[in-house]
């Protein structure tokens, strides 16, 4: 006879159900455990096996046989370890316990028996969540935390005879002792930010394109000379993205524990600048041991590449598929693993190697090659999925600074935000929507359509510019507060694509 428990095994973000059995039959003593399990599950044996005999079992002449499934999942980390003791547990017992397939457990053992948290915790009790589980068994952590969006029963219990006491029914000896935490709190709640929008001289239409970016995740890239405020834009550009709801943020933070990265659990966006010379697998994640990248610790924030053109193209073009897709899958010879990467990307670069190509101030040094070769590191498909490419002009100290705070533009920006969330019913902005459902709920008339249509077909725009034109409307008419699509909001979109080629000396702005 075998008997199941059922836990959570995760494939980078994503959660699977593992049905965990054992087997107990006549033989040396022994413990095994089969179907791809990592070498951390292997040694889970002598954790069980020691726990099974704090529990006065008799495993003389017992070999003990832990099958767990889908057999062609591989299984990683010590979470299973609850389960796979539950499992022998109910072969060495004449009085099975009461376990169905909607409940799940999800913990590590000490020799002792006492239950512990483990790496992964977190994103594990989520995915368990997700899938539907209705009461979830773990270690004695916090988990006030998820009172808001759990459905499920979750159980912190201390000891693996707790755990069974509870299963039994006896719900008087649920741990009432102190609870550790597995959110770590933000050094600083206070809102803190670099730099202000008010801080920022001149560069209106450039701080108007970037209102528009954070309103709908759209991606931009800053092109000007060394000193014109590419970088200062960028720094600034955080404060103006909302607070994350508490789901995403929790989301990211799981993020982060996976990448083994200290961070505290906070409501404000991610913010991560990678230096130039960071690898490809830094960028986009992998390794040995797959684990999250820059873009996907970027998830629900802001990715800035500064200094684009020193990147690598190979790494580069590695982005086409994140910006578009919101996750990437990184596939390895043992297995493959998608996290997620909806990230707002702000780029800057300068239009040759020394910076000074197209200024009336200063001569360039480089030569039309290095000029041209410069240029190519960003490609066309890359250059084609950025929905700004702003040409910026150094503004003096003479310039005003705006009269608008950063506040002020992250609260239209958020209700931008919200009039999407509530259309899409989901975490989707304009940017990363699919386009069928923009489709559906865009509002765009017949006449409009057809204007744009018009207007594509004489600039000569391909179909993905076409669609990013759509979004791009889509956003402003947000950023209007209209529910219906607005003729002023297709007519600024077509004006920001109607922009000269700023990689190559197109219209500068600055002191307009």
């Amino acid at each position: 006879m075998s008997s199941a428990v059922m836990s959570v095994g995760l494939q980078g973000m994503k959660g699977e159900r593992v049905r965990v059995e054992a087997n107990v039959r006549i033989d040396k003593e022994q413990c095994v455990i089969i179907r791809l399990p990592d070498a951390s599950m292997k040694e889970s044996k002598e954790r069980v096996l020691s726990c099974l005999h704090c529990l006065d079992f008799d495993l003389s002449m017992k070999k003990l046989t832990i099958h767990l499934s889908p057999a062609d999942l591989r299984k990683s980390g010590t979470g299973f370890d609850g389960a796979m003791l539950l499992a022998a547990y109910q072969q060495l017992t004449d009085s099975p316990l009461p376990i169905d397939d909607s409940v799940c457990v999800i913990t590590s053992l000490s020799l002792s028996g006492e239950l512990l948290p483990f790496h992964g915790l977190l994103p594990a009790v989520q995915q368990a969540l997700s899938l539907g589980f209705k009461r979830i068994y773990l270690p004695p952590v916090d988990v006030s935390f998820l009172d808001d969006t759990a459905e499920a029963e979750l159980v912190p219990l201390p000891t693996v005879e707790a755990l069974v006491e509870h299963l039994r029914g006896q719900s008087s000896l649920l741990f009432e002792g102190i609870l550790t935490s597995v959110i770590s709190a933000a050094a600083d709640d206070a809102e803190v930010f670099q730099t202000d929008f008010s801080a920022v001289r001149g560069q209106t239409k450039a701080k108007r394109a970037l209102e528009i970016s954070a309103a709908g995740g759209h991606h931009t890239l800053l092109v000007g000379l060394p000193g014109c405020g590419k970088s200062l834009l960028a720094s600034a550009f955080s404060s103006i993205m909302p607070d994350l709801r508490k789901e995403d943020a929790l989301e990211v933070y799981s993020l982060y524990h996976l990448a083994r990265e200290k961070k505290g659990m906070s409501l404000r966006p991610p913010y991560r600048q990678p230096h130039h010379s960071a690898s490809a697998i830094s960028l986009i994640g992998g390794g040995t041991h797959p684990k999250p990248g820059e873009i996907s610790l970027a998830h629900r924030g802001l990715l800035f590449l500064d200094e684009l053109g020193e990147f690598s193209r190979k790494t580069l073009d590695m982005l086409r598929q994140p910006m578009e897709s919101g996750e990437v899958t990184i596939s390895r010879v043992k297995q493959a693993v998608t996290y997620p990467s909806s990230f707002t990307l702000i780029a800057a670069t300068n239009r040759c190697p020394c910076g000074y190509y197209g200024s009336r101030e200063r001569y360039c040094t480089c030569t039309p090659r290095q000029v041209t070769d410069y240029q190519l590191k960003v490609s066309g498909p890359i250059v084609d999925r950025l929905d700004f490419v702003l040409s910026l002009k150094s503004s003096g100290l003479q310039e005003k600074a705006a009269s608008e705070t950063s506040s002020e533009i992250r609260r239209r920006v958020g209700c931008a935000r919200s009039l999407q969330y509530e259309r899409y019913q989901s975490h989707a902005l304009n940017a990363t929507v699919s386009y069928q459902q923009l489709e559906r709920t865009a509002g765009f008339s017949e006449i409009q359509l057809q204007w744009i249509s018009i207007v594509c077909f004489e600039q000569k725009w391909s179909n993905r510019t076409q669609v990013k034109l759509l979004r791009l409307a889509r956003t402003i008419a947000d950023l209007q507060g209209s529910e219906a699509m607005t003729d002023s909001a297709i007519e600024e979109a077509i004006k920001w694509r109607k922009l000269p080629n700023a990689l190559q000396g197109g219209e500068h702005f600055g002191k307009t």
